[in-house]
């Protein structure tokens, strides 16, 4: 308890930190891009290859990268160097890159070359912490660029008169399914951990947003929230397991913060994601603990990104998205693929996330 406490005070100094009035002349629009679920294989590599030169011609000032940075079925590790090297290509452009499933609460598919044993979830995700998190992506002070204390890739920014936030919140019942090479018990501390570190960033971030003035508030996951079982909804989730058979509500906790702290707020509320392959747009469909506990200034991205074939069907959209949110329409989100030019809501559904 003492140490979470710790933890809320950091959070709460961060967050008013740099919280002098946003000037009234800031601008109500912002264009930026996603990046997600990519690259799967040589196909989505071919398209990263096209999409890097378009997205640099577009200057946007800034990149969302929402996570699966490999595969699923590869092993952890090595992927990582390409990663790396995206980042690079993609300077001088920033890119706030919250982690995604695929690299660290799945790496336990594979064993671990160096151990020959199952992949620590929790081992990964430090690793990625160190390589990926130690040096912040912009160092200027008018980002008024924050991380949480001891989870550093939950980030948070201004840009004119948004605020924007990222959270680790993953796929696989957000790290409480298939845990397959850590101490359960640990496993289930370090998770019930992160849902309060996770909710405690969250509403930092919205009282930031009170304090500054702000006009909207977007917050990038990697997880897709309601991609669950239906039986499993709105069921607490109280351990983790090392099969996926137990049905429970991993993403609960956070969801119903998010629906909360949006209904409070009362201004514009973006949710970005990645993790699944219909590329959507929807507004107030997000549930909380119930199916009619729901927030209307909720909007809700499904990026483009995740996509695939087999003999019968082929899903998603390949691509990285453009999104553009201008708070003087009264629809103030639009996006597309950068590349292909779809738009959210033509994607063909496809299997779970990989």
């Amino acid at each position: 308890m003492k140490r979470l406490s710790i933890i809320a005070a950091l959070a709460l100094s961060a967050s008013l930190s740099g919280c002098a009035l946003l000037p009234a002349a800031s601008p109500a629009r912002v264009d930026f891009v996603v990046i997600n679920d990519t690259p799967y294989d040589d196909t989505d590599r071919a398209m990263l290859a096209q999409a890097i030169p378009a997205v640099k011609a577009q200057t946007p000032p800034f990149i969302l990268h929402v996570g699966d940075t490999q595969s699923g079925g590869e092993v952890c590790g090595p992927p990582d160097a390409a990663f790396a090297r995206l980042l690079s290509d993609l300077k001088p452009i920033p890119v706030f890159y919250t982690p995604g499933d695929n690299e660290w609460t799945d790496c336990d598919r594979k064993d671990d070359p160096a151990t020959g044993h199952k992949f620590s979830e929790l081992q990964r995700l430090e690793g990625l912490r160190q390589r990926f998190f130690a040096t912040p992506p912009v160092s200027d002070g008018k980002w008024h660029y924050a991380q949480q204390a001891d989870m550093p890739e939950n980030a948070r920014f201004d840009y004119g008169r948004f605020v924007v936030v990222t959270l680790n919140v993953v796929g696989t019942n957000n790290g409480r399914d298939l845990v397959m090479g850590d101490d359960l018990s640990v496993a289930a501390s370090a998770a019930d951990a992160r849902d309060t570190r996770n909710i405690i960033w969250l509403k930092a971030a919205f009282t930031h947003a009170r304090k500054r003035g702000a006009a909207a508030v977007i917050v990038a996951t990697q997880a897709d929230m309601f991609n669950q079982k239906a039986e499993a909804r709105f069921v607490p989730c109280h351990d983790v397991v090392a099969d996926d058979k137990r049905l429970c509500d991993g993403f609960l906790p956070v969801r119903v913060a998010l629906i909360r702290e949006s209904r409070a707020f009362g201004k514009p509320v973006f949710l970005i994601h990645g993790d699944t392959s219909p590329f959507t747009l929807t507004q107030g469909d997000l549930p909380g603990d119930s199916p009619s506990d729901k927030a209307g200034n909720l909007w809700r991205l499904n990026a483009a990104g995740d996509a695939g074939s087999d003999k019968d069907k082929s899903w998603g959209v390949r691509d990285v998205t453009t999104v553009s949110i201008d708070l003087s329409r009264a629809q103030p989100l639009t996006s597309r693929g950068l590349l292909t030019g779809e738009v959210p809501g033509r994607a063909t559904p496809g299997p779970d996330a990989d």
